[in-house]
Parts: structure tokens; C-alpha cells; sequence
């Protein structure tokens, strides 16, 4: 057990956050929902849901949830539409704080190269319509994950394709 502040995690709490990533990879929303306190995180958690389905998103590898100070963090590479057309693999972490056999807040990092970033400028620029379309508010209360992952995708591809034929 790793106690900070007034927080203890103990091997429960990271064997919940596995069943948590179990539940995220099944893209069934109701497995998720059962491990989650009912808050803003959840819909964060059930919007990011959404849009790894739909982004077409592959397991790699799956390193066991472990503690880090007051949280249980979990760490996935994946593969999805958009890292293949920008040719990467991507290291999805997810952080959790776990309270009375609950999910109480989750947090992610990804990380992107910088290509992504390129490429959601590019859509603002460009293609704003996605942005606030099928975008709009992407994970921070975003309706429509499932059509906004396809968006971007589309929109990656069009983003390689101007940038192949700027250099020829």
C-alpha cells in the first residue's frame, strides 16, 4: 500500500483500474459506467470511449496499472486511424483516482508528435467546420465522439496529402 496525503491506493484500487481499461476496450458504454462515479469524468471517459471506437483503435501493449503518488496509472500503446497515416504508435495514459471502489476522477495524456498538432491547426484553418461540427468541444463535453474520430481522420488524410504535394 503507498499512502499520500489523505489518499491510500492499495492492489484493489489497481485491479479496479484494469477493470477499467477491460471495460474502455470492449467499447461497450454500460461496462464502463459500472466502474465510474457519476461526474464529469464519467462523460469524459464515455466521449473518449466513443471516439477509440470509432477511431478504429488497436491494442499493442498493455502494461499493468501501477501506482504513481496519489493515483492508479495506466499506460497503452495503440495504434488508430490517424497514427496510421501519420506512420506512429501512440502511448495512451490513463489516470485515475479510485475512492470507495470507484473511479472518482480519470485523466488522460497522450503522446502525439507533433504532426498531430499540425494537423488540428490545419482543420482550424481549413476545415473549421469540423471543429465545430462533429468537433465541437472535442473531449471536454463533445456530443458526437464517434463522427468527430472519423473527421479527423479524414481530415489527416487530406492533411498528408496537401503536405505530399506541397513537396513534389
Amino acid at each position: 500500500m503507498v499512502a499520500n496525503g489523505d489518499s491510500q491506493h492499495t492492489a484493489v484500487d489497481v485491479r479496479l483500474a484494469e477493470r477499467f481499461i477491460d471495460a474502455f476496450y470492449s467499447w461497450r458504454a454500460e461496462n464502463l459506467q459500472l466502474f465510474m462515479a457519476s461526474n464529469a469524468y464519467t462523460k469524459w471517459a464515455l466521449y473518449y470511449q466513443g471516439w477509440a471506437q470509432a477511431g478504429n483503435y488497436t491494442l499493442l501493449l498493455r502494461r499493468p496499472c501501477q501506482i504513481l503518488e496519489d493515483e492508479v496509472v495506466c499506460a497503452i500503446t495503440v495504434t488508430n486511424d490517424v497514427c496510421s497515416v501519420l506512420g506512429y504508435r501512440a502511448t495512451d495514459t490513463f489516470c485515475m483516482q479510485v475512492a470507495d471502489r470507484c473511479i472518482t476522477k480519470n485523466a488522460f495524456a497522450g503522446n502525439d508528435p507533433p504532426a498531430f498538432s499540425a494537423i488540428l491547426e490545419w482543420l482550424q484553418q481549413q476545415r473549421p467546420e469540423i471543429l465545430t461540427g462533429p468537433c465541437y468541444k472535442m473531449f471536454a463535453g463533445g456530443l458526437t465522439p464517434r463522427q468527430c474520430a472519423r473527421a479527423v481522420a479524414q481530415g489527416a488524410w487530406d492533411f498528408m496529402q496537401v503536405s505530399s504535394a506541397r513537396e513534389n
